[in-house]
Parts: structure tokens; C-alpha cells; sequence
């Protein structure tokens, strides 16, 4: 993912290692960062021949986030 996608993927570690990937970064994330690192994430999937709907994963994130976060709109209106 990283030569391809600039993205860090690293495997899940203790009790979730196989299960779950984690995500580089080094400092602070905002929604929109996370979106983008979520499509190189199931680009290199997709590359690796993984059969997921493309944009599946960023679709339910951006669901997530309209749940659970406060608009930043609403505090401006």
C-alpha cells in the first residue's frame, strides 16, 4: 500500500492480530484524512484481489461520521 498509495498499512496485534489492519499515522486525524486513507486502504485490497464493493468502506464511514459527529455547519449557522 505504501509504494503504491503512500498509505502505511500495518497487521492487527495481540488478540486482533488476522483480524483488523491498522492505519500509519503520526499525529492527529481529522474525518476527511481518515476517508482518504480508508480508499488507499481498500485500493490495495482490491489490488491484492480481495472482493469487497469499491467505496464500501468509505461509504460506511461517512455514514458513521454523519451519526456520531456534530456538524461543523451547525456551529457556523
Amino acid at each position: 500500500a505504501y509504494n503504491a498509495y503512500q498509505t502505511s498499512l500495518g497487521g492487527g496485534l495481540n488478540k486482533v492480530a488476522g483480524k483488523v489492519f491498522r492505519i500509519g499515522h503520526l499525529g492527529w486525524l481529522n474525518e476527511v484524512m481518515v476517508l482518504a486513507s480508508l480508499s488507499a486502504a481498500e485500493m490495495a485490497l482490491l489490488d491484492c484481489g480481495v472482493r469487497l464493493a469499491p467505496g464500501s468502506g468509505v461509504a460506511a464511514a461517512i455514514e458513521h461520521f454523519r451519526r456520531t459527529a456534530e456538524m461543523p455547519v451547525a456551529k457556523a449557522a
